[in-house]
């Protein structure tokens, strides 16, 4: 589009400070948007007792995982009640049930980890469960707890 100036005429331009806060307000609005629908949160703590020299914590009938249209990208994993020493309790962790092919493994002598962005991810539905392995030490509860960030399942780019 060509504008005309004609001698005489005025054209009203935004001053610095103008400028400044709408380029503010832009900005703030479009962190807005990025961290909208992203949650940090604190799993709740799962806890079993162990019987004859060993436990199951099933994560499928605890709910340990993202609710239905939501992923997780688990920051910080830890368990409390293995027994330390030179041969520690030592435990499996699962997604979707208690068998299959193990996400993680915990013991006794290093019970909490942390993890990157995206390094384990939870996906809509899907849980965490840990099972013993082998016979264990430990007498009475096991407590699987951490930390994840949620969002919407179609923004996972968010957290990624």
């Amino acid at each position: 589009m060509k504008t005309v100036i004609e001698p005489g005429a005025s054209i009203d331009t935004l001053t610095k400070g103008e400028l400044s806060e709408e380029l503010a307000a832009q900005t703030q609005a479009a962190y807005r948007q990025l961290a909208r629908s992203v949650k940090y949160l604190r799993l709740t703590p799962q806890s079993t007792a162990v019987k004859n020299s060993a436990f199951v914590l099933d994560g499928t009938t605890l709910s340990t995982g993202p609710r239905e249209g939501f992923v997780w990208t688990v920051r910080r994993l830890g368990v409390a009640g293995l027994t330390a020493g030179p041969t520690p309790d030592v435990a499996n962790l699962y997604r979707n049930g208690t068998t299959g092919l193990p996400a993680w493994q915990f013991n006794g002598n290093n019970f909490i980890y942390t993890f990157g962005k995206g390094e384990m991810l939870l996906l809509p539905g899907e849980t965490l469960s840990l099972v013993s392995l082998g016979t264990i030490a430990a007498t009475g509860q096991v407590t699987l707890f951490g930390d994840a960030v949620e969002c919407a399942a179609e923004e996972i780019f968010k957290i990624l």
